[in-house]
C-alpha cells in the first residue's frame, strides 16, 4: 500500500490538496495524518515533525508562503496555517 509519488496520479492529488486540509491558530497541534504542505495564512511561527529527515522550527513563516515535506506533526505557535494532509488511494 503507501503513497508513492513518482506516480504522476498520486503526485498531483497531493499538490493539489485532494487529501483534504486542517486550519490552525495559534497554539494548536495536529497529528492525526501525514502531511505534505503548509501555507501560511498570516506570519506564522511552526515547529514540525518529519517523517523522514530532521525536524523543523520556523519563525516567522511570511503570509502566503508555502513549506512542503512529510510531517507527521505540526504545531501552529502563531499565526494561521493550513496544514495539507497526504492522499492516500
Amino acid at each position: 500500500m503507501g503513497n508513492n509519488l513518482t506516480k504522476p496520479y498520486n503526485f498531483f492529488a497531493n499538490y493539489f490538496g485532494q487529501g483534504g486540509f486542517d486550519a490552525m491558530g495559534a497554539a494548536e497541534t495536529i497529528n492525526d495524518h501525514t502531511y505534505v504542505a503548509i501555507l501560511a495564512l498570516d506570519a506564522a511561527t511552526v515547529t514540525v515533525d518529519a517523517v523522514n529527515g530532521d525536524d523543523l522550527s520556523v519563525s516567522p513563516i511570511p503570509a502566503g508562503t508555502t513549506i512542503y515535506g512529510r510531517f507527521s506533526s505540526v504545531t501552529c505557535v502563531s499565526g494561521k496555517v493550513l496544514v495539507y494532509r497526504e492522499y492516500v488511494d
